[in-house]
């Protein structure tokens, strides 16, 4: 088992843990043991909130949790690791894990993708409660067996929920969708995402997104080096795709909702607010770099400063220049993609 800590990139700490499968997921939550009980006891906090709301609908919640640990048991398994790590209860886990999961809760992220020639260009905005702008922070699983991964972290979370690449060649940004109504027979959508990020190829990964339901909904924008780009909504038990070039925000686009009542209405004042951010990422125009990709995510409009939602992190990916741009609180740094995913700072 080893464990190292990197120098900062762009304001983002960053932890690298490699072993076994058992060790690395207990360190993970030993280590970071002070953030994650610091964030499950601030009074008044989200974590708090969403124990409660948990502990309101119990029932959805155990079926839930009984779904994930069918489908998905490394994941559950893991889960349970990081909670035993940190001194944590493991229902207080599986309550901010599945917190979009159990019904609507909260909103943010953008994803924009497009193929070129030569390879895919793919960025992600990372947005969250402004509650916790000062403790996202990166780190990178090596363990025995899977791809390294390197994800945006948010203590307390499986790393897999927001913006991750893998030495597989894959980059993956997720964008929360709301629905109305889990689906007690799927997976907690983070438990989803982290199988899908732990194949060993992108064909691999989009059979999870497609296959493996989601509880909750979240819109899977997948990059490889072999240069693809598709974006899979999996929501509440259905899923549609579409490849190429795209543009998302936190509403569903490809799946139909409104018949069977999945989406949620048209008044919600959070539904707004993602197509008002979906039409200013649409106006920036055709990105042809990494760059126009980065200026794109962070125009005003789009990018978050607002307590409700705050862009904690940029990331862009060039496969073809095998780069990875990332903003955090920080300056702006450039890295070596494929590098930064095995957990090594290789600037360019």
């Amino acid at each position: 088992m080893e464990i190292s800590h990197l120098e900062p990139v762009s304001g983002l700490a960053w932890s690298v843990f490699r072993g076994g499968r058992e060790e690395v997921l207990r360190a993970l939550g030993r280590e970071h043991a002070d953030a994650i009980r610091a964030f499950r006891g601030l009074p008044g906090g989200t974590w708090e909130a969403q124990v409660r709301r948990a502990d309101g609908i119990a029932e959805r919640l155990d079926a839930v949790i009984a779904s994930t640990r069918r489908l998905l048991p490394v994941e559950s398994q893991e889960l349970a690791w990081i909670a035993e790590g940190a001194g944590i209860s493991e229902r207080d886990m599986w309550a901010r894990n599945l917190r979009g999961d159990l019904g609507r809760d909260g909103t943010g992220c953008s994803d924009l993708a497009l193929t070129t020639d030569a390879g895919v260009l793919m960025g992600h905005n990372e947005d969250g409660d402004g509650e916790l702008h000062e403790e996202i922070r990166l780190v990178t699983l090596d363990i025995e067996g899977d791809p390294a991964v390197t994800a945006v972290w948010y203590p307390g979370m499986l790393p897999s929920n927001a913006f991750v690449t893998t030495t597989a060649g894959l980059a993956f940004g997720m964008d929360h969708v709301p629905v109305v109504t889990a689906n007690t027979d799927g997976a907690g959508r983070h438990f989803v995402a982290r199988h899908a990020q732990r194949r060993h190829s992108g064909d691999a990964a989009r059979v999870v997104l497609s296959k493996v339901p989601c509880a909750g909904g979240f819109a899977f924008d997948v990059a490889d080096a072999g240069g693809r780009a598709d974006l899979i909504e999996n929501a509440g038990g259905r899923v549609a795709r579409a490849s190429g070039a795209y543009r998302h925000t936190n509403h569903l686009r490809l799946i139909d909702g409104s018949a069977d009542g999945l989406a949620v209405p048209d008044d919600d004042e959070w539904l707004q607010e993602s197509r008002n951010r979906l039409g200013v990422l649409n106006g920036c125009g055709t990105p042809a770099t990494a760059d126009e990709v980065f200026a794109a995510l962070r125009t005003p409009g789009v990018l978050g400063r607002s307590d409700d939602i705050w862009t904690f992190v940029t990331a862009v990916v060039d496969t073809a220049a095998d780069e990875v741009l990332l903003a955090g609180s920080g300056e702006p740094w450039r890295g070596r993609w494929s590098a930064f995913a095995r957990g090594e700072r290789v600037p360019l």
